[in-house]
């Protein structure tokens, strides 16, 4: 899995690609602690290149989404697609997340 950072004027936008699973997820669920340890309260997440996603990498995206929750901000994922979309469509949590199909849409959701 690879994670890309790129900080915005009102977010932060993760770009994860690869596959997801237990032996990585803590890199996720470590990179977002560390970004709302300096002040990010929103985090985009561009899904497109991601692949696979495990059990243990849906429960980083529940932790960081409770402690995002805590600031009045949140995890909102961008081009949820395949695979990864099934799995979170499967578990009922992509109810728990805004979702949007471009990172524009994403931005403009911000406020």
């Amino acid at each position: 899995m690879e994670i890309q950072s790129n900080q915005l004027a009102n977010a932060v936008v993760l770009t994860v690609s690869g596959r997801m699973d237990a032996e990585n997820a803590h890199q996720f669920q470590k990179t977002c602690e560390d970004w709302i340890g300096r002040g990010a309260t929103h985090l985009l997440v561009d899904l497109s290149g991601l692949q696979y996603v495990s059990s243990v990498g849906l429960s980083s995206f529940l932790a960081v989404a409770k402690v995002l929750q805590s600031k009045s901000g949140s995890v909102i994922l961008c081009r949820l697609q395949g695979l990864p979309k099934q799995v979170f469509e499967l578990t009922h949590l992509i109810g728990l997340f805004p979702v949007f199909e471009s990172m524009d849409a994403a931005l403009a959701s911000l406020p």
